[in-house]
């Protein structure tokens, strides 16, 4: 015979067990809003990487310099397809010997810029940037196809996304060529940047973070030591570049992008006050020449990658595993610094003042020519 369901809370009190008793009406918490970390796309990476031609550099034969043009094109018809209206940017060819081929001496090649207009804090911007160029040797996976593909699902990501700050992804041109396109885009901006119309708070110029290795002394560097420690001699994290003046941007990146992507391991080189030619590799060297706070995030190039600018920087050669962990690491950090609403916007004023002095570069880091390194 079934037990009546009346007995129930009185056998449960005989033997012990309180009756059931119901819970109390409570307010439910607010929802935690997801970081746009959390929809990075390890396919849709390896998708762009692979769509990038193969042949993409304004010097060598007239196939390169076409895919280049065909690279542009592209790219700016993804941003498109992704809600943007994409700025070209053209560059003065500098250094363009014309009898390599006549294609490129026909027009400019451009930079493609898309902005991210920020709420509260709009008229301070954070620039996130790629190179699209790779060098004729080379079909340019992680050089700089990793970096493209992350800037890309950064756009992604971002779009339609409410930031305090705003956000420009710069995807930089003739980087090859001896960082071409971002010093051209620096000489623009400096005026505007002098009368205090668009300050720059910060710029992070990804250039390589495809390559990783476990392996003990898959990891060169130029420096005999990082700060306090000896020089990492294990290729398995992504090196930061930058210098002391702005080691509070540096600083509050790396806090920011490891909250958003735990799993990512950093190796932060920001203690000197003077960049050596190593660390100004990328086209983050011509914003730290006007004075803006700017950084390289790289996986250090040749002195971990033995296929840097040779044949065999290959798709087949990156880890896209970690790759998406520097991926999740940098958009989440870069929303992080740009100031969800609600948040309170984190300092990363560089030293010794909330801008640099207006009509002055930075005299302790000169814009030197770019060397065939790359390197924590």
């Amino acid at each position: 015979m079934p037990i009546s369901p009346l007995i129930v809370p009185v056998l449960l009190t005989a033997l012990g067990a309180p009756p059931e008793v119901p819970a109390p009406i409570m307010d439910a918490p607010p929802p935690v809003q997801a970081g746009p970390e959390s929809g990075v796309s390890k396919e849709r990476m390896a998708d762009a990487i692979r769509a990038l031609p193969t042949k993409r550099s304004s010097w060598g034969s007239d196939a390169h310099a076409k895919g280049l043009r065909a690279t542009e094109a592209m790219l700016a018809a993804r941003l498109k397809d992704l809600g943007y209206t994409p700025t070209l940017d053209p560059i003065d060819f500098i250094g363009h010997r014309v009898q390599d081929h006549e294609e490129a001496a026909t027009r400019p090649y451009n930079n493609i810029i898309v902005d991210l207009p920020g709420t509260t804090a709009k008229d301070h911007v954070l620039v996130l940037s790629a190179h699209m160029d790779a060098v004729p040797a080379a079909p340019g996976a992680d050089d700089d196809g990793s970096g493209v593909a992350v800037l890309l699902e950064a756009a992604r990501l971002l779009k339609d996304r409410p930031m305090q700050r705003s956000v420009r992804l710069i995807l930089f041109n003739l980087e090859e060529n001896g960082l071409v396109g971002s010093r051209a885009y620096t000489l623009r901006i400096k005026p505007d940047l002098d009368a205090g119309k668009e300050p720059i708070v910060g710029m992070i110029s990804m250039d390589m973070l495809g390559f990783y290795s476990d392996a003990e002394g898959s990891q060169q560097s130029p420096l005999q030591s990082v700060g306090s420690s000896a020089a990492p001699t294990v290729g398995d994290f992504v090196a930061m570049a930058g210098i002391l003046r702005f080691r509070p941007f540096s600083q509050a990146l790396d806090r920011a992008m490891k909250e958003a992507e735990p799993r990512l391991k950093t190796v932060v080189v920001d203690f000197l006050p003077v960049a050596p030619p190593d660390l100004l590799r990328s086209d983050h060297a011509p914003f730290i020449g006007i004075g803006v706070p700017a950084v390289l995030l790289t996986d250090t190039a040749n002195y971990r990658n033995p296929n840097y600018h040779k044949a065999g920087d290959t798709f087949e050669t990156l880890d896209m595993d970690r790759l998406t962990i520097a991926a999740r690491g940098v958009i989440g950090g870069v929303y992080r610094l740009a100031g969800p609403p609600g948040t309170e916007l984190i300092d990363i004023a560089p030293v010794g003042g909330s801008a640099r002095p207006r009509g002055e570069s930075n005299p302790e880091t000169p814009v030197e020519a770019k060397p065939d390194a790359r390197a924590p």
